[in-house]
């Protein structure tokens, strides 16, 4: 399925390897604890979130941006699981592997849905 930018694959993963790599996202939690963003305005999102790679996605009074630290722990983001940059060259054909991983975990009061950049 694809729709202005966004693209579903359903059968990249088969039940298995999804769980797998639920599993190690989740366990890499431990390393990189949620934390709830704060927006440059200084309201708290309705997300929580973490990062995987190099460097991770985070926002607060400064503004959005990459960084290579986490927020609260001020150490390095875990490693991504070897099933995502794999995903990534195998569905998005792209030269170089991901330098992020943006993990969100919505719980039932989260308002974020699909939303893309309009550089």
């Amino acid at each position: 399925m694809e729709h202005e930018g966004f693209r579903l694959f359903p059968a990249a993963l088969d039940e298995a390897a999804q769980k797998a790599l639920c599993h190690e996202v989740l366990a890499a939690t431990r390393e990189a604890p949620l934390f709830t963003p704060v927006t440059p305005g200084g309201k708290a999102m309705s997300v929580r979130m973490t990062n995987l790679g190099p460097l991770g996605w985070i926002t607060d009074a400064r503004g959005y941006r990459y960084e290579p630290l986490h927020p609260d722990t001020g150490r390095p983001w875990p490693a991504m699981p070897a099933a995502l940059p794999d995903l990534w060259a195998r569905l998005a054909g792209a030269p170089a592997a991901p330098d992020a991983c943006l993990v969100n975990v919505y719980g039932p009061d989260a308002r974020m849905g699909l939303h893309q950049d309009k550089d």
